[in-house]
């Protein structure tokens, strides 16, 4: 409820903020039509453009087509975000976290927004990609509002919506095994809409820094990976909270076959079977998978979006050779880690037989509760070693910079719940300067500080995004797990 309170705050403050702006229209054109947006106080927005065709009826579970017209398009109101799934066992914690106010769903969701200064000339561009577990997650979030971060450093943001849960990333064998990672098609389509059309706002399609947190780090991730040197359409990019380490590839389908007879389409795999789910209602789709059971739903390994071998890849020179900035908050365990009490339990449920309680504990202060301990593996084994790796391995090959940080920043109000700390997904109030109007003015300047660092990092990734801050080099953990994080 904490939560519900400080963005209501943020929210009524961003909007007594906005009756105090002067607003008049602005008109750009480009491969999606005539856009006519908003230019306030100098700063043109544009919001809910469409970059992909509706990925409905027959195109359900199909690779995005381009959107284009010459058409007039109104740019002023969001879009619809794409049809979420909120797990069960904490779809009360992340609905409040990350769908409050609850946004209007659709299928027919491919839209991006820009926030463009004014008077832009040749201006570098940052790449928004949102996080969610690739379960949910929209880009008209409050709290990506792009505004601050834009105005402030006199750059150019963009973010957009991509499909996910079993919308985006199906695990389904109806489809070709190239057919499944949907949501990174999405994503592909707008980094290509972006290198069309981003110098029409001023922006330099040279300059692309993409940056995502969590599931939208991991994206990062993988485009970084599947790019090979001098092929991607960014030219740095930034890991808040999120790498891949490796991805395992995969033979069952419970999920999607679970959904496929609980719909009503109990016909083998196949094409029949897949043409009876494209007739379903989407909102059908979305009633089951969101009700009380175990549907999850990732990335499949098709060595087109994503490999089982991220590292070694990277090791070898096959990605793409942009410098990037990784890293994670302090506490990224904590929200994870909510009501579990009991450590036995938990190293039973995640790790099997691997590791004791007696040895996990001797790795982390004595005088941590169990939830704590767990809270530290979770920030550890998913957050913190990935990051390592990846950077170890980046610099093994000699061809990127790479920059690491931790964010341990705690403020009275952006707590969530009790030893919140640093949580996951904490920082963004700062990058893109949505914090609550309540915000101390050492919050503030954080804020300013880090979105310098976001800008400073899209104008010049080869240079460091702040003063005395180093180059990575590889070092020793206090746990060696070797190549792996397992």
């Amino acid at each position: 409820m904490r939560y519900l309170a400080l963005l209501a705050a943020a929210q009524a403050a961003y909007a007594v903020v906005l009756t105090h702006r002067q607003t008049s229209s602005v008109v750009v054109e480009t491969t999606s039509g005539i856009l006519h947006g908003t230019d306030t106080n100098g700063l043109s927005i544009f919001k809910g453009v469409r970059f992909g065709q509706a990925p409905t009826g027959s195109m359900r579970w199909e690779p995005p087509v381009a959107f284009t017209s010459t058409a007039s398009q109104d740019a002023t109101a969001l879009g619809s975000a794409c049809v979420q799934q909120f797990p069960f066992a904490v779809a009360a914690v992340n609905e409040k976290i990350f769908n409050t106010p609850p946004a209007p769903e659709d299928e027919d969701c491919l839209f991006l927004n820009v926030w463009a200064p004014s008077t832009a000339r040749a201006l570098p561009v940052v790449i928004w990609i949102y996080g969610g577990g690739f379960d949910f997650g929209t880009a008209g979030t409050p709290e990506y509002d792009g505004a601050s971060l834009a105005t402030n450093q006199n750059i150019i943001v963009v973010s957009f919506n991509y499909r996910t849960n079993v919308f985006g990333f199906p695990e389904s064998p109806d489809l070709p095994l190239t057919g499944n990672n949907l949501g990174f098609l999405d994503q592909e389509l707008a980094f290509q809409w972006v290198q069309s059309n981003i110098a029409k706002f001023g922006g330099d399609p040279t300059k692309v820094t993409i940056m995502g947190q969590s599931a939208g780090a991991i994206s990062v991730a993988a485009a970084y990976v599947r790019h090979s040197p001098g092929t991607a359409p960014f030219s740095g990019a930034i890991m808040l909270s999120g790498a891949v380490e490796s991805v395992l590839p995969t033979t069952s389908f419970p999920s999607f076959n679970a959904m496929a007879a609980a719909v009503g389409c109990d016909q083998s795999p196949g094409a029949a079977r897949l043409a009876c789910l494209k007739q379903i209602p989407a909102s059908t789709i979305r009633n089951f998978t969101n009700g009380p059971f175990s549907l999850t739903w990732t990335l499949l390994v098709d060595n087109v979006t994503a490999f089982s071998d991220p590292l070694l890849r990277i090791r070898n020179g096959q990605t793409a050779n942009v410098p990037f900035i990784i890293g994670n908050a302090q506490n990224d365990g904590s929200l994870f880690a909510l009501n579990q009490n009991n450590l036995t339990t938990f190293l039973g449920e995640t790790f099997g037989n691997l590791l004791t309680a007696a040895e996990v504990r001797a790795s982390y202060p004595s005088n941590l509760s169990d939830n704590e301990v767990i809270s530290e593996v979770i920030k550890d084994f998913t957050f913190l070693c990935p990051a390592e790796l990846w950077s170890a391995a980046a610099v093994g090959v000699g061809t990127a910079d790479v920059y690491r940080y931790t964010y341990g920043a705690v403020f009275a109000d952006l707590q969530l719940f009790p030893n919140a700390g640093a949580w996951h997904s904490s920082e963004l109030f700062e990058i893109f300067g949505t914090f609550p109007s309540d915000a101390t003015p050492s919050e503030k300047a954080l804020s300013l500080t880090m979105q310098a660092i976001v800008a400073n990092f899209a104008r010049n990734p080869t240079v460091a995004p702040a003063p005395n801050w180093p180059k990575y080099l590889p070092r020793k953990h206090n746990v060696d797990f070797g190549s792996a994080c397992v």
